[in-house]
């Protein structure tokens, strides 16, 4: 599933080569994935100029107007394989399910198992269908993010995986930040001493600019939006690596399940 920092390369590409650029057509291939329904969202986008994309957490949301023309705001959630896409090399073919013309440059929705939408909502910043989601987790400061975290008694991997106390954080970068922090994926946030949280806080972000920086992680279906596939998964340490040894100490990674999600950790460098 896309997490934070392969949305935030799809956005990079979206703001790099779509924005100030007319949506001139909008044709659905699977009804489905256009929320409430392709007339609804063609009449409110189709002949607006886009004038911006937002992230946040896990979910884009792409802004369009111009002078005279009412704002429209569409909400993008890729979900497990969604894929958006400029001329990708493989177009277009029976999975993609939307395509949309930009005054001339086309761009696909490509989504294998159709879980992912493109939705109108009302807001290009803060929708209400969003105010369950927690904070950015790139934008939220140490504060905040103790005062929302840290007196949580479930197992830390689940807590990273709560959407509610910050977006953005997955399967992989939750693994990658515990092990970075030195933590086990089964003590609790109420446990952590000040230290350790501010550690935990740093290595989440540090992970997650570190896995935009290279385009993300690819492991089946995620490509940018210039149809390149994520570099990061190179420089993982311990995520999808049971059995194999810990790149630091040598010890074997571990593989357990928290919160219904596989778990890799090194049993030494992440004591329990």
């Amino acid at each position: 599933m896309p997490e934070l920092p392969e949305v935030e390369s799809v956005a990079r590409g979206l703001r790099s080569l779509l924005i100030g650029r007319r949506l001139t057509g909008l044709k659905a291939h699977w009804a489905g994935c256009l929320e409430p329904s392709p007339r609804a969202v063609r009449a409110a986008i189709v002949g607006k100029t886009l004038e911006s994309v937002h992230r946040h957490g896990k979910y884009l949301l792409l802004s369009f107007g111009g002078e005279g023309a009412a704002p429209a705001h569409l909400m993008v959630h890729l979900r497990m394989t969604g894929q958006f896409l400029i001329d990708p090399p493989d177009k277009p073919d029976h999975m993609v399910r939307a395509s949309l013309d930009f005054d001339g440059v086309p761009a696909y929705f490509r989504d294998q198992r159709k879980f992912g939408r493109l939705s109108l909502v009302e807001d290009g910043i803060a929708p209400a269908c969003m105010a369950h989601i927690g904070p950015d987790m790139l934008l939220v400061g140490l504060s905040e993010w103790r005062d929302r975290f840290a007196h949580r008694k479930s197992p830390l991997k689940a807590a990273l995986l709560d959407q509610g106390i910050a977006s953005g954080i997955g399967n992989i970068y939750a693994d990658e930040a515990l092990f970075r922090a030195g933590l086990h994926p089964l003590r609790r946030p109420c446990d952590l001493d000040a230290e350790e949280v501010r550690r935990l806080h740093r290595a989440i972000k540090g992970v997650l600019r570190l896995a935009i920086k290279h385009g993300g992680t690819t492991f089946m279906s995620f490509r940018d939006f210039n149809g390149r596939p994520g570099n990061f998964r190179r420089k993982l340490r311990v995520f999808q690596r049971g059995g194999e040894p810990c790149r630091d100490c040598g010890t074997t990674i571990e593989k357990i399940r928290v919160a219904g999600r596989s778990t890799h950790f090194c049993p030494e460098c992440q004591p329990a």
